[in-house]
């Protein structure tokens, strides 16, 4: 297969704020994955970029004592005495005729702040983050489109997806079983078992599917040494290593990554 560009597509990066938002609705989607809807006016100049953006969460502990007002410049100023945890999420959704924005998490028990936050969030709660990031462009010279990662990616799968219309798109996604697939059109990877983290699930899938003919652009993201892994059986699979580049999403025994 020939050779795309191997310049990753961004659009250009909106001017980073901190947004504080109230939590208007949650929905669990699957057993381990929790639906956050946050809205309101606070979010009327809130441009985004599609696709891939993320922003920055900053959970702060119960009852600790924020600047006010609470800007990006204060919430910095402060951080030697009440630092937030810091974890970066990607946006599902923006609906700028609703002031909503969807974020999904990946439930871990309570073994990380965000997972036990999301768990526990009800409507009311506050949510800040900062952001939002530049947001992958999908190559329109492309002849087919490839998006490969597991459950952390699926936000920005789902984006990148709706916007592809009529576009010839394949995507591989690895979870844990048949109880977390979602309502889109994709080819469901199951771990069955398999820890989180481990390469051959997704591995075996690509290397065994079928591919359309011409040249792709890819896309993939999800833990890192699996990552590596995809690489190598894409190019095994002909696809040129340059136009390759996965995305770190987290690494397996780093909390928080």
């Amino acid at each position: 297969m020939g050779a795309m560009s191997t310049e990753r597509r961004r659009a250009r990066r909106q001017p980073t704020k901190l947004w504080r938002v109230p939590v208007i609705r949650t929905h669990r989607i699957t057993p381990r994955m929790a639906r956050i809807t946050v809205g309101g006016p606070q979010i009327d100049d809130f441009v985004g970029a599609g696709t891939d953006e993320n922003v920055m969460l900053y959970l702060y502990e119960p009852g600790a004592e924020l600047p006010e007002p609470l800007t990006l410049e204060s919430a910095r100023t402060a951080m030697s005495r009440v630092r937030p945890y810091m974890r970066t999420y990607t946006i599902r959704r923006h609906d700028p005729e609703t002031n909503e924005i969807d974020f999904d998490f990946v439930l871990h028990g309570d073994h990380g702040p965000a997972s036990k936050w999301a768990a526990n969030a009800r409507p009311g709660d506050e949510v800040i983050f900062v952001g939002p990031s530049p947001a992958y462009q999908p190559n329109p010279d492309a002849d087919w489109h490839l998006l490969i990662g597991d459950e952390t990616a699926l936000p920005a799968i789902s984006a990148i997806m709706r916007a592809l219309p009529g576009k010839t798109v394949k995507a591989f996604v690895e979870i844990e079983d048949a109880a977390e697939e979602q309502d889109l059109d994709v080819t469901w990877v199951h771990r069955n078992g398999v820890p989180a983290g481990s390469a051959e699930p997704l591995v075996k899938a690509l290397a065994d599917a079928e591919f359309p003919e011409g040249r792709p652009a890819v896309w993939a993201a999800g833990e890192r040494q699996v990552m590596q892994a995809v690489r190598e059986v894409l190019v095994e699979r002909g696809i040129d290593r340059s136009s390759v580049r996965p995305a770190t999403y987290w690494r397996l025994g780093h909390a928080g990554s």
